[in-house]
């Protein structure tokens, strides 16, 4: 009886053995990176159109990535600019921004980020004066066209505005809340906050903010499960109201994508005093890559005869034996 159970065990730890380096040592994947090219130790791009930035992704042949310039310090008027490359089979990316409203001396912050996330890279930059022919020759040989220039609102009130955005860019994953934080100064207690441009992006939606309990905060949370689904979009924190003034119908749950979102003083769109973007970005998902070894325990005897049964055999599969298994099987052969 000892010589049969010894017999199935010595099976089972080279069974598990073989088995091992499928499920334990599964090669992980390379992580995926972006960068930015420039030289020195800032992008400089001139005050005129055509301005291009490179980078390089280590991502398949038409990837998007999501380019974003933002004015920093007191750089005027203050703005933010947004577009979109693609990874070309070379592995590079371009994409080109018109600088020519943006006066020389200013500083900006960039970020380059795949759609989904899953990497982004920022720096800083300048922007130089134009002399000459300082309109660089965009890129060829990339899978989509690049824009002579970039049309994206700009801010046209300085820092003393009465709102503000406490940020400009605002994450969410589709199907989740985002959060839109807004400051009031002095006596402003309203501002309207537009997401999205219908004849941009097909959605748009236009709201009007109240500082009600005159904290000169409110937060306005967009629910992209709900928009333009006849449910309750929006929502503000407590103490503040807002007033949904349009939005577009939509048949499914807003689609991953760069909104634009506007902020205007008061309650009229007239000039926005401020800018930022609603990144919607695809929740990604993992699945196991593994499934169980299927036994056959027609040869494995039940626990009321002389071998181990399924119970045991399936921890010995596990894992529960493998360190020492060998060792153990050789012991229980020479009985």
């Amino acid at each position: 009886m000892r010589s049969r159970f010894a017999r199935v065990l010595l099976a089972a730890v080279v069974l598990t053995s073989v088995l091992a380096p499928a499920v334990f040592a599964t090669p992980a994947a390379a992580d995926p990176s972006v960068a930015i090219e420039y030289e020195g130790d800032r992008v400089t791009v001139a005050s005129g159109p055509s301005q291009v930035i490179r980078g390089t992704a280590d991502a398949p042949t038409g990837t998007e990535i999501l380019v974003r310039v933002r004015s920093t310090g007191d750089t005027s008027p203050a703005f933010l600019k947004s577009e979109s490359a693609v990874v070309t089979d070379d592995g590079t990316w371009a994409v080109a921004f018109n600088f020519s409203d943006i006066g020389a001396g200013g500083t900006i912050a960039l970020t380059a980020r795949f759609e989904d996330g899953s990497a982004e890279t920022s720096v800083d930059g300048e922007i130089v004066a134009c002399e000459g022919d300082c309109a660089d020759s965009t890129p060829d040989a990339t899978p989509t066209p690049i824009p002579e220039q970039t049309a994206t609102p700009t801010r046209t009130d300085g820092a003393d505005s009465p709102v503000a955005f406490g940020e400009n860019i605002f994450l969410v994953n589709r199907g989740g809340v985002a959060a839109i934080p807004v400051s009031f100064t002095g006596d402003a207690n309203a501002a309207v906050i537009v997401v999205g441009n219908e004849t941009k992006v097909n959605y748009e939606l236009d709201a009007v903010v109240r500082d009600e309990d005159g904290d000169g905060e409110a937060v306005l949370y967009v629910d992209t499960s709900l928009a333009g689904r006849g449910g309750e979009t929006v929502s503000v924190s407590g103490g503040d109201t807002v007033d949904v003034r349009s939005e577009t119908s939509l048949d499914a749950m807003l689609d991953p994508a760069s909104y634009d979102v506007s902020l205007y003083a008061g309650t009229e769109r007239d000039d926005p005093v401020d800018v930022g973007s609603l990144v919607v970005q695809e929740q990604s998902s993992q699945t196991p890559t593994s499934t169980p070894a299927e036994i056959d325990e027609s040869d494995v005897a039940s626990p009321d005869g002389d071998g181990l049964g399924p119970l045991a055999l399936g921890g010995l599969v596990s894992g529960a034996f493998l360190v020492g298994g060998a060792a153990l099987a050789a012991v229980l052969l020479r009985g």
